[in-house]
């Protein structure tokens, strides 16, 4: 995926919008996700997007148009609260959305796991030391769980590295798999 965000979601609005591109052995699935962000103070911050929009390929994919709105909440410490650069140790976001987070694919559907999730989604990390966490994650339809690591290559430019496992209960896909992740972010 590659994206690129602007606004300033403290004093006004800020705006996200990706590309991704769905099967590295080709470029004919890709897709586009957008989201309108705001914070709200103390830690908290809410989100309205969409994701899947305008599929090329989209007889070549399992990946349906979503939408979604969110609440994040990075919990504090009071002991930096009154600090100008805050970090929290705990994350959390609750939402609800339609399409991925509600509906179940046709190999599921075809395999007897139902037609629906549950349209709510939400996520918790815990900072365990020094930016490495642990990440629990529910989509609406299963549950992922993963680690992170974020690395600074000099001092204004973070990589975060991301491992885990992917549909961990059989209320849908066909297995565990093994998923990763490699991040970063620019910006001014």
């Amino acid at each position: 995926m590659l994206g690129v965000g602007i606004g300033d979601p403290y004093e006004n609005l800020g705006f996200q919008v990706g590309v991704v591109n769905y099967d590295i052995s080709d470029w004919q699935r890709i897709g586009l996700n957008m989201q309108l962000h705001r914070y709200l103070g103390s830690g908290s911050s809410i989100g309205v997007g969409a994701e899947h929009i305008m599929i090329t390929g989209k007889e070549l994919s399992d990946v349906d148009e979503s939408y979604y709105v969110v609440f994040s909440q990075g919990l504090l410490d009071k002991a930096q609260v009154n600090q100008e650069v805050t970090r929290t140790k705990l994350h959390y976001s609750i939402g609800v959305g339609k399409g991925r987070f509600s509906e179940k694919s046709p190999d599921d559907v075809a395999a007897g796991k139902g037609e629906h999730g549950t349209w709510v989604f939400g996520n918790v990390a815990y900072e365990l030391f020094d930016n490495f966490n642990v990440i629990c994650e529910w989509t609406g339809t299963n549950l992922n769980a993963a680690v992170g690591k974020t690395f600074f290559i000099s001092n204004s430019v973070p990589v975060c590295v991301t491992v885990g496992l992917a549909d961990l209960t059989e209320n849908s896909g066909d297995g565990v798999r093994l998923i990763a992740g490699i991040s970063t972010a620019i910006w001014r």
